[in-house]
């Protein structure tokens, strides 16, 4: 697709995002429950209470008073008054401005005891299809047709990916290794034959990916067995509703396989790309050109996932030390198990360099036989 074409589709595209924003964004059809808008063109915002903690942590308590019409349900057309309290850290309270659509909701379909509607959450899914659509734009304007490819992958992807959590509730964490590990080959296999298609390149795409996963999360989970897996604080895992040490692996196996098929797909590319512009290319050539790739992207790779730990991370660090807990106290709590996924995640970059190059090595180097043989 030419530059120009490219460029045109991905403002159609976000055009047409923005037309599906506004239609969401005034739509209350879809909603489960009632959507009201904020009236006021100023709210009245009040300071209630100030606190401080034992650790001179400061913060305030202020009521708003809102007028609330509601847009949908039993009692569309009626306007409530209404008082929100909140914190400005907002922390675990929000802060409503004027002309903010909202979902509230009533008891049994009536006001609750003060007649009153109840403040939910602010109306954010016109935010989700706006970042959707902005999304696809982008990779249109740099993938050209190809994105069509990116978003099936994408929308089948996330269907296994529901029904692997369906299953995973259903067993309550019983067969974790089973059901992510099929979870893995099927998110691999999908995204590599729809995008490469199905050819001999996706399968040692497919192989070096599924060799790195499994390899390194095998030496992962020996590493464990080994040291009885002691100084790994499974109650640190944020809102476990079934056995945190299997939504620990889980998370594992999904994180090294994320890493490692971006990798692999890479290598492989690149040393076909390399193989068909010269083909007198010997194996041990193939292999220090895969060895020297892996090498430039390992680094980059790791330092990613690192990035992107501490970015998640970060703000229940900060909460932590505000609170004046110390940094091994809050090493344990919110750093320790990330760490441990991204070390997991870096032996699996580090392997797949060698499972990587060597299929690409020994696939083009059987390839030049039959083709010398024919």
């Amino acid at each position: 697709m030419k530059k120009n074409a490219k460029i045109w589709l991905s403002l159609a595209v976000l055009f047409v995002g923005v037309f599906f924003t506004l239609i969401t964004y005034f739509s209350t059809a879809f909603a489960s429950k009632p959507i009201a808008v904020i009236t006021d063109r100023q709210i009245t915002d009040t300071l209630v209470d100030k606190t401080k903690d034992n650790y001179e942590n400061k913060d305030e308590v202020r009521q708003q008073n809102l007028h609330l019409k509601i847009l949908s349900g039993k009692y569309k057309g009626k306007t409530f008054l209404v008082t929100n309290t909140y914190s400005p850290s907002q922390a675990v309270s929000q802060k409503y401005r004027p002309h903010q659509r909202v979902i509230v909701s009533f008891i049994k379909g009536k006001p609750n005891i003060k007649g009153k509607p109840k403040l939910v959450e602010p109306k954010r899914d016109w935010v989700v299809v706006l970042s959707m659509f902005l999304t696809i734009s982008v990779i249109v304007l740099i993938t050209g047709k190809q994105a069509s490819l990116l978003l099936i992958s994408m929308i089948l992807n996330s269907i296994i990916f529901y029904f692997v959590i369906k299953s995973d509730v259903k067993e309550n964490g019983t067969r974790i290794f089973l059901i992510y590990s099929i979870a893995a080959i099927l998110f691999t296999f999908v995204s590599l034959v729809i995008v490469q298609g199905l050819n001999q390149k996706m399968l040692v795409t497919l192989t070096a990916t599924l060799l790195g996963v499994f390899v390194s999360f095998g030496i992962f989970y020996l590493i464990m067995k080994l040291t009885h897996e002691r100084g790994i604080d499974y109650e640190a895992v944020d809102y476990a509703t079934q056995d945190p040490r299997a939504l620990f692996l889980s998370q594992t196996i999904l994180g090294v396989l994320g890493a490692v098929m971006d990798e692999a797909t890479d290598i492989v590319s690149s040393l076909y790309a390399l193989a068909k512009h010269k083909a007198d290319l010997t194996f041990k050539e193939l292999f220090i050109s895969g060895r020297t790739l892996g090498q430039e992207i390992m680094g980059p790779l790791i330092n990613v996932l690192v990035l992107i730990f501490m970015a998640e991370a970060l703000p229940m660090t900060i909460l932590y030390l505000r609170d004046n807990n110390t940094l091994v106290y809050t090493f344990k709590y919110t750093l320790s198990l990330g760490v441990i996924q991204s070390l997991s995640s870096a032996i699996g970059i580090v392997l797949t360099v060698i499972f990587a190059t060597l299929c690409s090595a020994v696939f083009l180097r059987n390839k030049k036989a039959e083709v010398v043989e024919k």
